[in-house]
């Protein structure tokens, strides 16, 4: 099973769309997937629970995304040149030992021209960390507001084909 983290919890984020689509696209291709997105998140969230793994918010969202997946797919959006504090949070508050093993890959998408590929880097140093493989091909994807139409889908053709290639690449990594 494939898990779709979304990292944004802002109300109305373009993530959203992104991994929307990463999900319709495995999803024609027969995978199993889960989409979490963070703005799911409980608007407040009580700082000193974070790290109570046994009784958290967070350890029943692992139970559910996160422990049961094979391989996780992060669409991330570049915030302040790396990646939102929330998914730092998010990746903070679940037992380490929840990500050990698994494969990921990385789909960065900003609203200027590097794709959040600074963010993606730090990232990857974060899964590592966390013994968690990532795969080469983190793919870039700049300029979000050209490529999405006016209800939020990827309608660029070279974006869509790019995405397609990196989840090819990913279901057979």
């Amino acid at each position: 099973m494939i898990t779709i983290i979304s990292a944004s919890n802002r109300k109305g984020n373009m993530t959203q769309f992104f991994a929307n689509y990463c999900k319709n696209q495995l999803e024609e291709r027969g995978e199993k997937v889960k989409l979490f997105c963070l703005d799911e998140l409980p608007n407040r969230i009580d700082l000193d629970e974070v790290y109570n793994y046994e009784h958290s918010i967070f350890t029943v969202i692992a139970q559910h995304y996160i422990i049961p997946c094979d391989k996780l797919f992060f669409v991330v959006p570049e915030y302040n040149g790396s990646i939102p504090g929330i998914l730092k949070l998010f990746m903070d508050a679940i037992k380490p030992e929840f990500y050990a093993g698994k494969k990921a890959a990385l789909l960065g998408i900003a609203a200027g021209r590097a794709g959040n590929l600074r963010g993606m880097d730090h990232l990857t140093d974060i899964l590592h960390y966390l013994q968690v493989e990532v795969m080469a091909l983190k793919l870039p994807v700049s300029k979000i507001y050209d490529i999405l139409g006016e209800l939020g889908v990827v309608e660029d053709k070279n974006t869509q084909e790019a995405i397609n290639q990196q989840l090819e690449k990913f279901i057979n990594y």
